[in-house]
């Protein structure tokens, strides 16, 4: 079976054309004998591929990748528009990736997911390893998402940013207006915080496609319960 699947990737026939995506120069794009869309935009000059998959097992769902400087920036995908952890989708389809008959390219690849290492075979026993191994070498931090990267979906609880440190004063000015322009109503304030707690959240993860601050949000869904019980209990025995 190994042998059938070899000489069926042989035979792919990549075609050649400018590519109309910013920042690249030519695209390589063929039909796998699954029914897989394989294409590859690249430009020699800025060391920059980005690798993309149509999978036909699962409906024609799209995924792409970004390689900058032999380095992976970005995985993503394009029907949910979310950044995530896709490598097996590449690793998977590695044997085909390397038929693309261009050197060039292969080499700004940099053996990411396996691709142009001629006869590697990454079966179910050690994809993982491999998974691991090219996260473990390639990418990047979290708060070091590059130029053509974005932060990965995922819950944090210490890692803070610029952007958290001004959501945290946004959220305090907002809060303490409440409580100031309601006659000093903790119960108001106390609801206000708690809802910017849950919405930062929620702004963090559908429009930053980025992972929540954990902490970020405790201090105010937990300060703002506080703030509301106080105010509840001051009025009652008032």
């Amino acid at each position: 079976m190994g042998t059938k699947k070899n000489d069926s990737q042989q035979q792919l026939s990549w075609k050649k054309r400018p590519s109309e995506i910013r920042n690249y120069q030519r695209t390589l794009y063929t039909t796998a004998d699954n029914n897989d869309y394989l294409r590859v935009d690249y430009n020699v000059k800025t060391k920059l591929v980005r690798l993309y998959v149509e999978v036909s097992e699962e409906g024609g769902s799209p995924f792409y990748s970004i390689i900058k400087d032999g380095k992976i920036n970005i995985e993503k995908s394009v029907g949910t528009g979310r950044s995530s952890d896709f490598s097996e989708k590449f690793i998977e389809r590695s044997d085909y990736f390397s038929t693309i008959p261009a050197k060039e390219v292969i080499k700004l690849i940099n053996k990411n997911y396996g691709i142009g290492q001629p006869g590697r075979k990454i079966g179910q026993s050690n994809k993982k390893n491999w998974l691991d191994e090219t996260k473990r070498r390639y990418f990047k931090p979290e708060h070091q998402a590059g130029e053509y990267g974005r932060e990965r979906v995922g819950a944090t609880f210490g890692v803070i940013r610029l952007i958290d440190a001004v959501d945290v004063i946004i959220g305090l000015g907002i809060t303490g207006s409440v409580f100031y322009f309601l006659n000093f109503d903790y119960t108001a304030a106390g609801v206000a915080a708690s809802f910017f707690g849950i919405t930062i959240g929620l702004v963090d993860i559908l429009f930053r496609t980025r992972a929540p601050l954990i902490l970020k949000m405790l201090i105010f869904i937990v300060g703002g319960f506080a703030l509301y019980l106080y105010g509840y209990f001051y009025h009652v025995f008032k």
